[in-house]
């Protein structure tokens, strides 16, 4: 903005305000716009974007970002919002009082003359494009991204009706699908600016550290903790695994994507962790598909560094230190730490979300390493998008690992070969160390068992015995069925158990002596337990794999795995893997063949993203969506939980005497006689969501939540709930829960439904 507002000088634009202290103006706030525009900017990846002039490019994203809040000039913004009386008389009762599309209005405009100059059509389309998406992203900066070209039919109309154009521009889409990304580059470049900005004015926080990880001190840190001196076999081709990772790393150190696949008990989480310090990156981000892997690791990492290992995610306490609200909201929300663990549900949020809170850390993955631990796990659906999606990650100088004993060679949907395998990982799995650490036992497949033929198998053997069956209620029925087994101490662990009988569970299971512990697919990944003998209902051959990992994980003991069928599977997984079990492709899982039993699956993800629908293919369709940015589109399409789920609160009370919650602390005001009682949570819970100030409230949140997880259980459904006490935030209590809540409090899931009125799966 140059010049005066008729009376009102530009100095007299206000951009906040304050209750104690003197108004920011808008030109205040643009000097510290642009200065922490110049502090997270990285003006290299404008070399990435294909347009010649990068003069205009550069200009263009600066102005983006530092003149976003012109639309401030808005009188009735001025009168009403700011209280500034300067701009009294020019103020209508009744109009607009916003000003994020007036600003893009004025964006549009200031930038107009510059493109329609432009001579050459390729260039003058590309620049077209881009002076719609920074209007899209200053019309966008107070709420989310939505629709690009719904955005642009109603700012078109606007443009016309104020004679800004004459008629509406049409487009061409020339950009490649790497705009998707440089799009929310700059939206969150934006936004995190803004948002530094604001703050430094409303709170008197100034930030300079970013979270950025000292790559010298990690190394010496690392190098101290790893002094590798093999002892045992398995420590010898340990050592030769991360000897040949860490060899075609460096070689190969000019690509951006990495597989790195090896037998359970191989010690990947070392492997991956030397291997991200030797790409000296900004950050480290280490992502899990299961909360459970999260806690684990964090211990592991935490005693090779000494800095602040974050863990982002739903049920981790954030640490309230001697900082304020705001400071520890915002190096949480900003991933202000050098080393983050967290979940796949947060790193695609931040990849594919359209909230600002989403987008204001996408910018900290530049130049960081993404390590991605078991991929199988994502859903099948999202393999080639995610192969797609990944690969375009390389324009931010990112380098992403991608581990898993069971490892689908995403990057065929690519043509191939496009990602680096880091070992020649046959050898390793076909090794007797590895691959006879457990007897895998396949003779029960040609029987029809039944339950008495399994406790044949398990009366068999002593020592700690696990049996996995794929349905909750068989798992019951059987649990039932072997209460009388003498010399055996008996648990049960399922999705339905509360936070605190899993660990207990899982604590009994670490002791030496006769166990046999029934069990649910949560056992597969992310449970720390270690157990001689496993018999496991068949489903997915990755699900076998996962479950032999629970098996003698360190090579100690002659142990075998038996596998049986009793249930069928496709009730329980809607998934194309189930053409080739274990039934009927016994070869490839006994020779861990892993990569011709993906050879099979990708080809069919093939066939069905190449499967024509009207005109095009579901794969070409996808690839427009993201070049025409159709954010709410791609965000849907990625989401990896997609089911209708109900979060349900039961407050029953947990006794603290109970040997099984012995080792839980918590704070007194939710002890009631001696017991943790869940309704003073829920009310805790309920008055926490009626502060006002948001990082505070999200700060309490975070802690409220930990106990939170020890009362509550998801739920599928199709209809919404028939009978409950209380609701808040989505969250549904219900106080008279007798009938589906054993006295062991165990969620009794059929038993719900019937309360519930059969509207639940």
């Amino acid at each position: 903005m140059n010049g005066k507002i008729g009376e009102c000088g530009v100095d007299n634009i206000l951009a906040h305000i304050h209750p104690t202290k003197q108004a920011e103006t808008l030109s205040e706030h643009k000097e510290r716009v642009l200065e922490y525009f110049n502090k997270i900017f990285d003006n290299s990846i404008l070399d990435k974007l294909p347009i010649k002039d990068k003069i205009f490019l550069e200009k263009f994203i600066r102005d983006v970002v530092i003149l976003h809040d012109e639309g401030k000039i808005n009188p009735n913004f001025q009168y009403f919002k700011m209280k500034n009386p300067l701009f009294k008389t020019k103020a209508k009762k009744g109009k607009d009082t916003t000003h994020s599309m007036l600003g893009a209005k004025l964006f549009f405009k200031q930038f107009l003359d510059e493109v329609e100059s432009v001579e050459d059509d390729e260039e003058y389309y590309k620049k077209l494009y881009l002076l719609y998406i920074g209007a899209f992203l200053i019309a966008k900066h107070h709420s989310k991204l939505n629709d690009f070209l719904e955005f642009k039919e109603e700012f078109d109309d606007i443009l016309i009706e104020e004679r800004i154009i004459e008629e509406e521009y049409r487009l061409e889409f020339l950009f490649d699908m790497k705009i998707y990304f440089f799009a929310k580059y700059f939206f969150s470049i934006l936004i995190s600016s803004d948002y530094y900005a604001t703050t430094e004015y409303m709170n008197d926080l100034k930030f300079n550290d970013f979270g950025e990880i000292d790559i010298l001190k990690a190394k010496k840190e690392f190098e101290e903790f790893y002094k590798f001196k093999p002892t045992k076999e398995i420590d010898f081709l340990r050592d030769e695994l991360f000897k040949e990772a860490t060899k075609n790393f460096l070689k190969y150190k000019n690509k951006n994507i990495f597989y790195l696949q090896a037998p359970t008990g191989a010690g990947k989480t070392l492997i991956g962790l030397n291997l991200a310090l030797l790409a000296n990156p900004r950050k480290i981000f280490y992502i899990f598909p299961f909360n459970t892997l999260v806690e684990q690791t964090k211990n592991v990492i935490s005693k090779i560094f000494s800095f602040d290992i974050a863990v982002i995610n739903s049920i981790t306490p954030i640490n309230i230190d001697s900082n304020s609200y705001e400071q520890i909201y915002i190096n949480r929300v900003f991933y202000h730490y050098p080393f983050v663990i967290t979940t796949h549900i947060n790193f695609f949020n931040i990849l594919f979300g359209v909230t600002k809170e989403d987008n204001f850390a996408f910018w900290q993955l530049r130049g960081s390493v993404i390590i991605l631990d078991e991929i199988q796990s994502y859903d099948i659906n999202l393999w080639w998008y995610m192969s797609e999606f990944f690969d375009l990650l390389e324009m931010f100088d990112i380098k992403i690992i991608i581990m898993s004993a069971t490892l689908p060679k995403i990057d065929k949907l690519l043509g191939g070969n496009k990602f680096v395998e880091l070992v020649e990982s046959e050898k390793y799995f076909k090794n007797p160390i590895f691959k006879d650490r457990v007897r895998v036992d396949l003779s029960l497949l040609d029987e029809e068992v039944d339950f008495d033929r399994l406790v044949e198998i398990i009366t068999s053997h002593k020592g700690k015995i696990l049996i996995e069956f794929i349905k909750k209620s068989t798992a019951n029925q059987f649990f039932e069925y072997i209460q009388d087994l003498e010399g055996y101490d008996i648990y049960l662990l399922s999705g339905d158990d509360n936070k605190l009988t899993r660990d207990f569970v899982i604590n009994e299971c670490k002791k030496e002596k006769n166990i046999i512990l029934v069990a649910t697919q949560v056992i597969e990944a992310g449970v720390d337990i270690d157990m001689d003998i496993g018999l496991k209902d068949i489903s997915l051959i990755e699900s076998e794999e996962q479950f032999i990992g629970r098996i003698n994980r360190n090579s100690l003991k002659k142990s075998k795995v038996y596998f049986f069928d009793y249930d069928d599977s496709k009730e329980i997984y809607k998934d194309l893997r189930l053409l080739f079990n274990l039934k009927t492709y016994k070869e490839w899982f006994l020779e861990k063949n892993f990569d011709e039993y993906y050879k099979f699956i990708l080809d069919e993800i093939e066939k069905k993203g190449n499967k024509i629908i009207y005109t095009k293919s579901d794969i070409e369709d996808f690839r427009e969506k993201v070049k025409s940015l159709s954010f709410r589109e791609i965000e849907s399409k990625m989401k990896l939980i997609k089911n209708w789920t109900f979060t349900i609160f039961i407050p029953y009370k947990i006794d603290l005497n109970d040997k099984r919650y012995k080792n839980l602390k918590i704070d007194e005001k939710f002890v009631n006689n001696g017991y943790f009682d869940g309704m003073r949570v829920w009310e805790e819970f309920k008055e926490i969501n009626k502060i006002l100030e948001y990082p505070k409230k999200r700060i309490k949140l975070s802690y409220i939540n930990y106990l939170m997880q020890f009362f509550t259980f998801s739920v599928m459904g199709y209809m919404n709930l028939s009978k409950y006490s209380d609701e808040c935030c989505g969250v549904f209590m219900i106080e008279e829960y007798e009938e589906f809540m054993s006295e062991d409090l165990r969620f009794i899931r059929d038993r719900f439904n019937e309360y519930q009125e059969g509207i639940f799966l």
